[in-house]
């Protein structure tokens, strides 16, 4: 493989990945700071908002069916194809939401479209981040897997940094004039990221992997099967292992919002603006944490991670509760910024090396997907403990126990990383994660 092919391929997965981010960032934003009113009116602004976090959360729901069938294909059709249609249903989708009229314009039926729209644009992102790790893994070699597999995670920093600055830059508009036209722009900016994604995604070749194994005629009629039968440990544990990074995603990039101006008063200037910084810190420890993946094992650098959340979990409200703009930013930059960072990058190149290049999409979606419903329903899970134990302290018994779980999965599986050159051969990702 050529290092111009090489470099394309980590192009399109790092693209692909930014568009999705930035997709289900903006939902989650737009659904803390304005589609309870605008969608779901009620009497009660508890209600209103309960009720635009339970549409937000039916996306997760099926993303895991949609990862399943989609990511099947990645090991039957090949990985590029499903890339370029999760590309623009996801897109598509996104600028479709920005169309949409609202309650106050057509009644019921506003959110009827919104829901499914939501349910298009979860089908697209259903395999996209697993597929886009699976195309990382195999377009790089074992002594740069941790790294280059990283890759699909700064999308996840850069696509939440740019939903986060479209939202930033709109805070100045009076709240009349966000609520009857700022909150569209977001999403309209989807069409346009659909068409440059679009453009690189096409240009890029089939995994090298994928091609082997279809010249050999080695490709798995039923994928889904084969993994079930030969990986099932394994899946369970890589679905444990993420758990964390599906949580904390949601409660410190929606929850932390919809907190920090509900519950404590503040403009959503200083948690947007924490958000943003913490993905900046990102985009500096995702490559690191990568590289360090390479050098000393994806175990302990996951688990550096992961338990960085653990201890932090309980102080990081603690910083929110000061109401300090400084301490509030400070919060997110050391839970989600380093934390959930470390374990998101290291994560990639930890599930792609667990399984079996005939399965190995399949395994790598399906493991994510499973802690998909659970990502989907933290707002809302988040809200209704805060408003039943009166206190943010349920949502920290709630966030350390994620990470404590995600820790013990980590313990319990196989260190993938390949200790000499021979894992540079075709399956070694799976030998070794076999071994």
């Amino acid at each position: 493989m050529t290092s111009s092919a090489r470099t394309r391929a980590i192009a399109s997965n790092l693209v692909g990945t930014v568009l999705e981010w930035y997709d289900f960032y903006i939902y989650g934003t737009a659904t803390s700071l304005a589609f309870g009113s605008l969608f779901f009116p009620s009497s009660s602004a508890l209600a209103g908002t309960l009720a635009a976090f339970a549409t937000y959360a039916i996306g997760f729901v099926l993303r895991p069916v949609a990862g399943v069938v989609l990511a099947r294909w990645g090991d039957t059709l090949g990985r590029k194809n499903v890339m370029v249609l999760c590309l623009v249903l996801m897109g598509a989708a996104t600028g479709g939401i920005g169309l949409l009229p609202t309650y106050a314009q057509v009644g019921a039926l506003a959110p009827v479209l919104l829901v499914l729209l939501r349910l298009v644009q979860s089908i697209g992102a259903g395999a996209e981040y697993g597929t886009a790790i699976t195309m990382s893994a195999e377009h790089s070699t074992a002594r740069r897997r941790g790294l280059l597999s990283s890759m699909p995670a700064l999308g996840v920093s850069l696509g939440i940094l740019l939903g986060t600055g479209v939202f930033a830059t709109l805070s100045g508009l009076r709240k009349a004039e966000f609520l009857a036209w700022g909150w569209r722009v977001p999403f309209l900016v989807g069409f346009a990221l659909v068409l440059v994604g679009l453009y690189i995604r096409l240009r890029v070749d089939e995994s090298p992997e994928f091609t082997e194994l279809k010249s050999a005629g080695a490709i798995v009629r039923n994928p889904i099967r084969e993994l079930l039968r030969t990986h099932r440990r394994h899946v369970v544990l890589a679905a444990l292992a993420r758990a964390t990074d599906a949580v904390g995603s949601q409660v410190f990039n929606v929850f932390a919002i919809s907190y920090c101006t509900g519950t404590l008063g503040m403009s959503s200037g200083p948690a947007l603006t924490g958000v943003m910084a913490a993905n900046l810190t990102g985009l500096a420890v995702i490559p690191l944490a990568g590289r360090c993946a390479d050098r000393w094992g994806r175990k302990p650098v996951f688990l550096t991670g992961l338990l960085f959340v653990a201890v932090a979990g309980f102080p990081f409200f603690w910083l929110l509760q000061t109401r300090e703009p400084v301490l509030v930013v400070l919060a997110l930059v050391l839970v989600y910024g380093i934390g959930i960072k470390i374990a998101l990058s290291v994560s990639g190149a930890y599930l792609a090396e667990m399984f079996d290049p005939r399965v190995r999409n399949s395994g790598v979606n399906l493991a994510r997907s499973a802690s998909d419903p659970l990502a989907g329903f933290t707002p809302l899970i988040a809200t209704a403990l805060l408003a039943l134990a009166g206190s943010y302290w349920a949502v920290g018994v709630f966030v350390v126990g994620t990470a404590l779980v995600s820790a013990g999965a980590v313990l319990a599986g196989p260190e993938t990383r390949q200790p000499h050159p021979a894992g540079e051969r075709r399956g070694g990702m799976a030998e070794q994660a076999r071994s």
